[in-house]
C-alpha cells in the first residue's frame, strides 16, 4: 500500500512539474502585455514552485530511512532557504513597493541555500567515501574546475572587480554568487563522477539536472548583471530556478520509491555505470572536453583581457600532464605488482603441483594398499576368497581355451582348534603364517594359494592334463609338514586333510568346485588325519542326502517330531532304580525313525543342537517332575549336553528358566558332558562347571576313557560322577587289560570323591565284576533298554525290582 502511494505521488508530482513549467514559460513569453500583472504572476509562480518543492522534500525526509535521510533533510533546508529568500523579495517588491535591497536579507537566504546544498553533498560524499581512484578523481575535478573558474573569471568575476563603486561588503557578496555557482558545479560533477557509489542512475540524473538548471540560471543572471546594467526578467532562464527545485524534489520521490520497493533486510545498491565495463566513457573524457571547450572559447573570444583564460588553460594543461604522469607511475607500479604476483603465483603453482604430485603418489600407494587389503588376507598376506574366486574364473576360462584341466584343492589343518586353545591364539597365528610361507614356496608359479579363513586354505592347480598330474603336486604339499614345526621353542607335528575337485569333471562353476572340494576334504578328515580325497559322485549323493537331512531336521524341530526314551540307572548293591538317562529319538512324520548317531552330528555342525538340547532339557525335567509327583521323588535325571550347548553363553539362563518352569530340583539333575569340552576352551569349561555346581546341578563325564585328555583334566574338572564307556565294560570279563583299566578308573574316581557309573552292562558276569570293584551305579540291557514314557511309568508302578533275581541271578 505504501509503495502504491509513493508511485502515485511520484507520477502526480511529475505531471504537476510539467504543467507548472509549461504554464511558467507560457506566462514568460505571452504575459508581457501588462507589466504589473506580469511581474505579479512571475513572482507568484516562482514562489509557489519553491513552496511545493519544499513540501515534497520534507515528505521525502519524513518517510525515507537510513543514512540518506539527512541528505534529503539538508536538501529540504536549502529549498526552504530559497523559499524564504523569494518570500522576502516578494515582500519588498509587492507589499512595501520598494526596491529589493542589495545586499539585504534575501541575499542571506540565497547564500544559505547554496551552503545547505554543499553541506548535503559533503555529507553524502563522506558517508559513501571510497578510496578507489581518489587521486585520479581529484585530478579530473581540478582540471574541470580550473576550466570553469577561468570561464567564470573571464565572463563574470573580472567585471565585478572592475566596478570601482562597490564597497568591500558588496564586492564580497557579488563575488559570492559566482563562487557559490562554481561550488554547485563542483557538486554536480562530483555526483556524476561518483555515480557508482551514490544514487541510482535515475535519482542521480535528476539531482545533476536540478543543479545544472540552477547553475545555468544563476550564471545567466550574473553574466547579464556584470556585462549589462541589470538583469531583465522575462527571459528563457527565469523558469530554470523553479525547474531546478522541482527536479530535486522529484529525485527525492524517486529515491523513496526505490527504497520502498526493496525487500526487507536488503540494502539497495547503486546501479553499475557502463563505464565500469567499457574502457572509454564520457566520465573519462570529460576533463579533456572541458579543456577543448576552454580553447574554443579562447579562439573565438576577442573582447577583454585573456589573462584569466590563459591562466586557466595553463593550469588545466599542467594538471592534465600531472595526471598522465601519475597514471603512468601507477601503471608501472601495477605492472611491477603484476609481475611480482605472477612470479609468486607461478612459484605457488609449482609448489602446489609438487604437493599434488606427492599427494597423488601417496594416494596411489594408499589405493594399492587398500586394493591389496581388499584382495589379500591380513594375517598371511595370501590372496583372500574374493581374489581366489577371480583367479579361479580366469583359470577355468584358460582351461577351456587350451583343453586343459584345473584342480581346486581344499586344505584343513588337523586338530588346529586344539593347538589354538592349548597354546593361545598368538601361537596359532604364528603357525598359520609359517604354514602359509611354506605352502607358497612349495607351489609352482602358475598356481595360486589362498587363505579362506581360520585354518582353511585353498589352492588352484593350473595347466593339468589329467588327474595323474595332480597326485604328485598334492603329495608334495603334504610333504612340507613331514618335519615338526618349531614355534617359540615348541615342536609340533601338524598334518592336514585335503579335498580335491577337478574342472570341468566335478563342476562347471566356482561355487560347485569350491563346495565339492570342501566335501572331499571332510571325507578325507573322516578317513583319518593326513589324508587326501578326490571328489566323487558318491560324495555328491552323500552331500545331497546330508542337505535333505538338514532340511528335514529343521522341519522336525519346528513340528516337534522328537520323542524321549529313558534308560534306568540301577544302584549296584541294592538293585534299586535310582535314576534314568534321557535319550532322544527322531520319529519322522512318514513313520521312519532316525537314530541319534545320524542326526546329532549334523545338528552340532549346523548349530541346531542348541534348539534340540533346550527342548530335551525342558521336556525331560517336566516328565521327571511328573514321576516325582507320582510317588518317586528320589529319582535323579541325567541329560546329555553337547559341547556347543554346554559352552554357550545362554546356558545358565536357559537352565534356570527350565528349572523354574518345571519345578524340578537342581540337586537331582545330572548334566552329562564329554571330556571333549576341553578341546574347545578349558578355562571356560571349568568356569561353567563351577557355575553349575553353585546352582546345585550334578555333573557327569560321559564316555570316560576314550578321549586323549582324560587324565590331564580329570583332577581339574569339578565333577560328581564318572561314566565308564561301554567298550571297556564289554571286554572286561575276557581281557585282563580292560579289567585293569576299569579297576584303575574306579579307584581314581573314588580317590577324587566321584561316584562311578558303568555303561553298557549286558551280562551278569560283568555286573559281578563291577560289584566287586565297588562300582556305584550301572545301566545297560541287562536291566532294561531305553523305555518310552509309558513303559518307564509301568516299570515304576511295580512294587520293587527283585534284586536277588535280577542283580544276583542264581543266588
Amino acid at each position: 500500500m505504501t509503495t502504491i502511494t509513493s508511485v502515485s505521488t511520484k507520477k502526480l508530482f511529475t505531471y504537476y512539474l510539467i504543467f507548472h513549467i509549461a504554464v511558467y514559460y507560457a506566462w514568460v513569453f505571452y504575459g508581457k502585455s501588462a507589466e504589473s500583472p506580469y511581474v505579479w504572476g512571475t513572482d507568484i509562480t516562482s514562489s509557489f514552485a519553491s513552496i511545493i518543492a519544499a513540501i515534497a522534500l520534507f515528505y521525502v525526509y519524513s518517510k525515507i530511512k537510513g543514512p540518506g535521510k539527512y541528505f534529503w533533510l539538508l536538501s529540504f533546508l536549502g529549498c526552504l532557504s530559497y523559499t524564504i529568500a523569494e518570500g522576502l523579495r516578494f515582500y519588498y517588491q509587492h507589499i512595501l513597493k520598494a526596491e529589493v535591497p542589495f545586499p539585504g536579507w534575501p541575499d542571506l537566504f540565497y547564500f544559505l541555500q547554496i551552503l545547505f546544498y554543499i553541506a548535503a553533498f559533503l555529507y553524502y560524499v563522506g558517508h559513501k567515501k571510497n578510496s578507489t581512484d581518489q587521486v585520479k578523481f581529484l585530478f579530473d575535478m581540478c582540471i574541470i574546475m580550473a576550466v570553469f573558474i577561468a570561464l567564470s573569471w573571464h565572463f563574470i568575476i573580472q567585471h565585478i572587480f572592475s566596478e570601482d563603486a562597490l564597497s568591500p561588503l558588496l564586492l564580497t557578496i557579488s563575488i559570492g554568487y559566482p563562487v557559490g555557482d562554481l561550488l554547485l558545479l563542483f557538486c554536480a560533477i562530483s555526483f556524476y563522477f561518483g555515480r557508482d557509489r551514490f544514487f541510482s542512475r535515475s535519482v542521480l540524473a535528476l539531482i545533476c539536472g536540478s543543479l545544472a538548471a540552477r547553475i545555468v540560471a544563476d550564471t545567466a543572471l550574473l553574466y547579464y548583471s556584470a556585462t549589462a546594467e541589470n538583469y531583465i526578467p522575462g527571459t528563457f532562464y527565469d523558469p530554470l530556478w523553479s525547474l531546478g527545485l522541482f527536479l530535486t524534489a522529484l529525485a527525492g520521490l524517486y529515491a523513496l520509491d526505490e527504497q520502498q520497493k526493496m525487500p526487507i533486510g536488503i540494502k539497495p545498491s547503486p546501479e553499475k555505470s557502463p563505464s565500469a565495463e567499457n574502457g572509454l566513457s564520457l566520465r573519462l573524457l570529460l576533463p579533456y572536453f572541458s579543456l577543448v571547450l576552454l580553447f574554443i572559447v579562447m579562439i573565438f573570444e576577442h573582447k577583454g583581457e585573456m589573462n584569466g583564460l590563459i591562466a586557466g588553460a595553463g593550469t588545466s594543461v599542467l594538471l592534465l600532464i600531472s595526471r598522465q604522469l601519475y597514471t603512468t607511475l601507477e601503471n608501472q607500479k601495477l605492472l611491477i605488482s603484476y609481475h611480482q604476483l605472477t612470479s609468486m603465483l607461478e612459484h605457488k603453482i609449482e609448489q602446489r603441483t609438487l604437493e599434488l604430485s606427492t599427494k597423488n603418489e601417496q594416494l596411489e600407494d594408499v589405493v594399492k594398499k587398500m586394493k591389496h587389503i581388499a584382495y589379500h588376507d591380513v594375517l598371511s598376506g595370501l590372496p583372500n576368497r574374493r581374489l581366489f574366486l577371480d583367479k579361479l574364473k580366469l583359470a577355468m576360462s584358460s582351461a577351456d581355451r587350451n583343453g586343459r584341466q584345473v584342480a581346486v584343492v581344499f586344505i584343513d589343518l588337523d586338530r588346529f582348534k586344539n593347538i589354538n586353545d592349548t597354546f593361545g591364539h598368538e601361537f596359532g597365528d604364528l603357525l598359520l603364517k609359517g604354514f602359509s610361507q611354506k605352502m607358497a614356496k612349495s607351489l609352482r608359479q602358475i598356481d595360486t594359494i589362498s587363505r579362506q579363513g581360520g585354518d582353511e586354505f585353498t589352492i588352484i592347480l593350473n595347466e593339468l592334463n589329467s588327474r595323474e598330474d595332480i597326485v604328485p603336486l598334492v603329495e608334495r604339499i603334504q610333504s612340507i609338514m613331514d618335519k615338526p614345526v618349531t614355534i617359540k621353542g615348541q615342536e609340533l607335528h601338524v598334518s592336514m586333510s585335503i579335498g580335491i575337485a577337478v574342472y570341468p569333471e566335478d563342476g562347471n562353476t566356482t561355487d560347485e568346485l569350491m563346495k565339492h572340494a570342501d566335501t572331499a576334504m571332510y571325507h578325507a578328515k573322516e578317513k583319518g588325519e593326513n589324508n587326501y580325497q578326490f571328489f566323487s559322485s558318491d560324495m555328491k549323493s552323500t552331500l545331497l542326502t546330508k542337505i535333505q537331512l538338514e532340511k528335514d531336521l529343521r522341519q522336525a524341530i519346528a513340528n516337534e517330531e522328537f520323542v524321549l526314551h529313558y534308560q534306568p540307572q540301577i544302584h549296584t548293591r541294592t538293585g534299586e532304580v535310582i535314576g534314568m538317562e534321557t535319550l532322544i529319538r527322531w520319529e519322522m512324520s512318514d513313520g521312519n525313525t532316525i537314530s541319534p548317531g545320524k542326526f546329532i552330528p549334523l545338528a552340532e555342525e549346523t548349530r541346531l543342537i542348541l534348539q534340540i538340547d533346550e527342548w530335551v532339557l525342558y521336556n525331560a525335567c517336566r516328565q521327571a517332575k511328573a514321576w516325582h509327583e507320582d510317588g518317586h521323588p528320589h529319582l535323579k535325571l541325567a541329560v546329555n549336553l553337547s559341547p556347543l550347548q554346554f559352552l554357550h553363553d545362554n546356558l545358565m539362563v536357559t537352565l534356570q528358566n527350565v528349572l523354574e518352569k518345571t519345578g524340578f530340583p537342581a540337586s537331582l539333575l545330572e548334566l552329562e558332558i564329554t571330556e571333549g569340552v576341553a578341546v574347545f576352551d578349558v578355562e571356560k569349561a571349568i568356569s561353567r562347571m563351577q557355575e553349575l555346581r553353585e546352582l546345585g546341578v550334578q555333573i557327569a563325564i560321559d564316555d570316560f576313557g576314550i578321549g586323549y585328555s582324560s587324565l590331564i583334566y580329570l583332577k581339574r574338572f569339578p565333577i560328581n560322577h564318572l561314566k565308564i564307556a561301554q567298550p571297556f565294560i564289554q571286554d572286561m570279563a575276557t581281557d585282563p587289560d580292560d579289567m585293569a583299566l576299569v579297576e584303575a578308573m574306579i579307584s581314581i574316581a573314588h580317590s577324587l570323591g566321584m561316584s562311578v557309573i558303568a555303561e553298557g552292562v549286558e551280562t551278569n558276569e560283568q555286573l559281578a565284576f563291577l560289584e566287586n570293584l565297588d562300582c556305584n551305579e550301572v545301566q545297560g540291557y541287562l536291566f532294561s533298554q531305553p523305555l518310552t514314557v509309558e513303559a518307564f511309568t509301568e516299570m515304576l508302578a511295580k512294587e520293587k525290582l527283585q534284586s536277588a533275581g535280577v542283580l544276583h541271578p542264581g543266588r
